[in-house]
């Protein structure tokens, strides 16, 4: 199959949703591992107290950017889906699915705490 200008437009918008989709897991984790490091060792010249708070401030930043990256990761993809001819394959059905659930878990999470509080 010869590549033609309109599937490079696909697998752009493909890569862009694979990239968010990776980006929505990686890049909230690496700031909290930073964040943790930084709180749960702290500065001994200080000589302060450890305060848990700014620590549940990064988990909470850290969800509200997986969600958002998640989500438009999944808006992209299902772009790049509709635009692909009548038997979408299922891999590709199954990639929406993955880059989806992040959002999709920090949605129930963040419904669980609302109900538990």
């Amino acid at each position: 199959m010869p590549v033609t200008i309109d599937s490079r437009a696909h697998g752009g918008w493909r890569t862009a949703s694979l990239t968010l989709g990776a980006m929505s897991v990686l890049v909230p984790a690496a700031f909290f591992t930073y964040m943790r490091v930084e709180f749960l060792h702290p500065n001994p010249s200080r000589d302060a107290e450890f305060c848990g708070m700014p620590l549940l401030g990064a988990i909470m930043l850290c969800f509200a950017v997986c969600f958002a990256l998640s989500l438009f990761a999944g808006i992209t993809g299902i772009l790049s889906y509709l635009q692909l001819t009548a038997p979408r394959p299922l891999p590709r059905r199954l990639e929406l699915i993955a880059v989806g659930s992040p959002a999709m878990a920090v949605f129930v999470i963040a419904l669980a705490v609302a109900v538990l509080e």
